[in-house]
C-alpha cells in the first residue's frame, strides 16, 4: 500500500525554500513584532537593533515587488545560498513566510504530530470534527501547550490559511497517517490502535485505505512494515512528502507552492517550445534568449525512396532501436532494411507458401501483407496477412519461427507483449477475432524444423466458441489492437465502431467505447496514458486510455475509403504523424493540434502508414500506393 504522494523533488534537506531547520531564511521561527499578514511584518522588517526597514511597493516591471521578493526568498534557499536569501531579507524587509509557518514545518519534520495539527487548523479545531488527538508518538518530542502555540504563532484560534477548495479531512487524514506508521514502525502498538480507531477512523475517508492500513498490524518487525506499506520511514522522504502535499492546500499568500520561481521557469520554457513550430529535440531551451527553431532542423527534405515493391505498400515500421525498417504490401513482399545504409537485409516472401488455387483465383490480393511488428527485443517480426495467416520470422537470419493458419478470415494486426515470446493476433474473422499466442511450443504444433504452429493460448471471442455446437453466434471482428507499454493493457477497435479494453493480467474485458465512425489504426503513446485513432472523414484523434475521453483533435487529413495509420512520434512524442488519401503526409503539434507541416509525399495514390525513427528524431517514413517507400530527413541529421 503506498500512501498518495507523488513528486518529482524528493529532497528532505530544502522543502518550500526553507532553511535545513525548516525556518525562514533571516530569522529561527520567531518574531519580535506582533503584526503578522502575508509573509511580512506590516511595520517593515526588524534588524534586531530596534531599526525597522520600510518596504519598497513599487512594482518590479510591472509585478507585485513582495511577492517577486517572496519567491526570489524560496528561491535562493532551494539553491542553498542562506547567507544570500538572509541579506535580501534584511534589505527588502520581506520574510519568506510568517513565523507559524515555519513552526508547521519543523514540527512535520520532527514528527510533533498533535503540534503540527494545531498550528495548521487552530488549537480549537485540531479536536474535533473527527477523532481525538491523543499524542505524538514521537519519542524525542517534547509536548507543547496550547498557550506555546499561541504566543508562538499568531494562530492558535485560527490556524493558517488554506487554498480555496483545500480538503481539510484528506489533510487530516494525512497527517494522522503518518503518526500511525511512525507509531508502528517504533513498535507501539497500542498507541497505534488508538490512533486507528479514534482519528483516522471517525474522519470517514477512504474505507479500502483504512482497511489496508489495519491490515498493516499483523506486521512482524519494522522491515516488514515499509515493504508492505511501500513507505520509507520516518528518517527517509515520507514526512517531506507528507509536509509537500499539505502545502498544496495552504494559501500560497502565507507557503508558497513548493520551488516556485522553478515552476514559473519551466512553464515559460514549455510554452516557448509549444509555439516553436519545429522544436523538435528534448533539451530545454536556453532561457537567455526566446525560442524559435529553424525549419532546417525538421524533417521536411527527402532522404532516399525504396523502391523494391512492384505494388503498393500498405505498412511500414521501425524497430525499436531504430536499426532496421519493415515494409510490407499488397505484393505480399515483407522487406527488411538496414537503417545505417538503407541496404535491404532481408527479402521475406513467407506467404507465397500458403497460396492454395482458393486464394489465387481470387488474384494477387489475397497474398498482400497488411501489418508488420517487431518484438519489444527486436529478435522477431510478425507479418500478418490477406490470405488468413500470420508469419513469425527471426530477423538475424529470416527463418520462419511460428505460423498460424487456422483462420477463415485475413490477420489484420498484431501486437506484442513486453516479454517478446507472446503476442496477440487481430484478425477480421468471428471465428478467432482476438487470440493471445505464444512462441514457447505448447497447445500448438511444431514441425520437424521446429516452426510452432498454431499455439494460441487464450481466445478474447465473446460469446466463446462452443465446438459443439452446429454454429456459433457472431462476435466481434478486429482492424486494430495494440498493448501497452507495461504490458498490463490490450485495446482494440472492431468493424462496428467500438473499442475495448483488457486487462492482459486477468484476461478479462475492462472497458468498451462506441464511437461515430470506422476506426482504422490505434497507438499507445509511450507512457500509455493516451491512444491515438484514425476513423473514417479524415478523423484522426487522441484519448485517454482510462477514461476514454477525448483529448485532442487533429484537422486536415482525408480518409473515407481506404486503411489509414497514424503514429506518435519525434522527439518526446511531442508530434502527430498520419497519412491521407490526398497523397499527403499531415503532422501536428500533439499538445495543441496545430499543423506543423502538409507534405506532399506519394504522388497519385494514398498515403497508407507513417512511422518516425524512434531515435533519430529528425527522420520519419512513409508508405503509399505508389509502390515507393519515402523517407524524410531534417538538413541537420547525420547518415551514414
Amino acid at each position: 500500500m503506498r500512501q498518495d504522494h507523488n513528486h518529482e523533488h524528493r529532497t528532505r534537506p530544502s522543502t518550500n525554500g526553507s532553511s535545513a531547520n525548516g525556518s525562514s531564511p533571516h530569522t529561527n521561527g520567531s518574531s519580535k513584532s506582533s503584526g503578522e499578514t502575508n509573509g511580512y511584518h506590516t511595520n517593515g522588517h526588524s534588524n534586531g537593533e530596534g531599526a525597522v526597514r520600510e518596504h519598497d511597493d513599487s512594482p518590479f516591471f510591472g509585478h507585485d515587488r513582495e511577492e517577486v521578493t517572496r519567491i526570489l526568498l524560496q528561491s535562493l534557499s532551494d539553491l542553498g545560498y542562506w547567507n544570500a536569501a538572509k541579506q535580501l531579507s534584511g534589505e527588502s524587509g520581506y520574510e519568506l513566510e510568517i513565523p507559524s509557518v515555519a513552526s508547521f514545518r519543523e514540527a512535520v519534520l520532527d514528527g510533533r504530530w498533535d503540534e503540527a495539527e494545531a498550528l495548521l487548523f487552530g488549537a480549537e479545531t485540531a479536536e474535533s470534527d473527527g477523532g481525538v488527538l491523543l499524542g505524538n508518538g514521537h519519542a524525542r518530542s517534547r509536548r507543547k501547550s496550547r498557550a506555546s502555540f499561541g504566543s508562538q504563532n499568531g494562530y492558535a484560534r485560527q490556524g493558517l490559511p488554506l487554498a480555496e477548495g483545500a480538503d481539510t479531512t484528506q489533510m487530516k487524514f494525512s497527517l494522522r497517517q503518518q503518526k500511525y506508521l511512525e507509531m508502528l514502525d517504533n513498535r507501539e502498538l497500542n498507541s497505534a490502535l488508538k490512533v486507528l480507531r479514534n482519528e483516522l477512523t471517525p474522519l470517514k475517508r477512504d474505507i479500502g485505505r483504512l482497511h489496508a492500513l489495519s491490515s498493516l498490524m499483523m506486521c512482524h518487525s519494522s522491515d516488514d512494515l515499509r515493504m508492505q506499506a511501500e513507505w520509507d520511514g520516518p528518517e527517509g522522504d515520507s514526512r517531506t512528502l507528507v509536509l509537500s502535499e499539505i502545502s498544496k492546500s495552504i494559501s500560497p499568500s502565507v507557503m508558497i507552492p513548493e520551488h516556485r520561481l522553478a515552476t514559473l521557469l519551466t512553464a515559460v520554457q514549455e510554452e516557448q517550445i509549444l509555439n516553436c513550430r519545429y522544436h523538435n529535440t528534448t533539451a530545454q531551451p536556453t532561457l537567455y534568449t526566446d525560442h524559435d527553431c529553424p525549419a532546417e532542423d525538421f524533417p521536411l527534405q527527402t532522404l532516399t525512396e525504396l523502391r523494391h515493391h512492384s505494388d503498393e505498400v500498405w505498412y511500414v515500421e521501425f524497430s525499436h532501436d531504430g536499426s532496421m525498417l519493415a515494409t510490407a504490401g499488397k505484393d505480399g513482399l515483407v522487406c527488411i532494411y538496414d537503417t545505417r545504409t538503407y541496404a535491404l537485409r532481408h527479402e521475406i516472401r513467407e506467404h507465397d507458401r500458403n497460396l492454395n488455387s482458393a486464394s489465387s483465383a481470387e488474384g494477387s490480393n489475397s497474398k498482400g501483407v497488411c501489418y508488420v511488428v517487431f518484438s519489444p527485443d527486436d529478435q522477431y517480426l510478425i507479418s500478418c496477412a490477406q490470405n488468413n495467416e500470420f508469419v513469425v520470422i527471426s530477423v538475424r537470419d529470416g527463418r520462419r519461427v511460428a505460423h498460424a493458419d487456422h483462420f477463415d478470415y485475413p490477420v489484420t494486426t498484431a501486437a506484442w507483449l513486453p516479454d517478446s515470446q507472446t503476442f496477440v493476433i487481430g484478425t477480421q474473422g468471428s471465428r478467432r477475432p482476438l487470440g493471445l499466442y505464444s512462441l514457447r511450443s505448447g497447445a500448438g504444433t511444431s514441425s520437424a524444423s521446429n516452426v510452432v504452429k498454431n499455439n494460441e493460448i487464450h481466445s478474447w471471442r465473446d460469446p466463446p466458441w462452443d465446438a459443439t455446437q452446429g454454429s456459433n453466434p457472431n462476435s466481434f471482428r478486429i482492424t486494430d489492437c495494440c498493448v501497452s507499454p507495461d504490458g498490463e493493457r490490450l485495446v482494440a477497435t472492431t468493424i462496428d465502431n467500438r473499442i475495448l479494453s483488457f486487462d492482459l493480467r486477468t484476461r478479462e474485458k475492462i472497458g468498451e467505447w462506441v464511437m461515430h465512425d470506422r476506426l482504422t489504426s490505434i497507438n499507445f503513446g509511450v507512457d500509455g496514458t493516451q491512444l491515438l485513432l484514425n476513423m473514417n472523414e479524415g478523423q484522426v484523434f487522441t484519448l485517454n486510455a482510462e477514461t476514454g475521453e477525448f483529448v485532442m483533435r487533429y484537422e486536415g487529413a482525408q480518409q473515407k475509403e481506404f486503411v489509414i495509420r497514424s503514429c506518435f512520434g519525434g522527439a518526446g512524442e511531442n508530434f502527430i504523424l498520419s497519412g491521407s488519401e490526398d497523397s499527403k503526409v499531415f503532422i501536428w503539434r500533439r499538445q495543441t493540434g496545430a499543423l506543423v507541416a502538409e507534405l506532399e509525399a506519394h504522388a497519385g495514390g494514398t498515403v497508407n502508414a507513417v512511422a518516425w525513427h524512434p531515435t533519430e528524431h529528425g527522420v520519419f517514413a512513409s508508405a503509399g500506393d505508389d509502390r515507393r517507400m519515402g523517407e524524410r530527413i531534417s538538413d541537420t541529421a547525420a547518415f551514414c
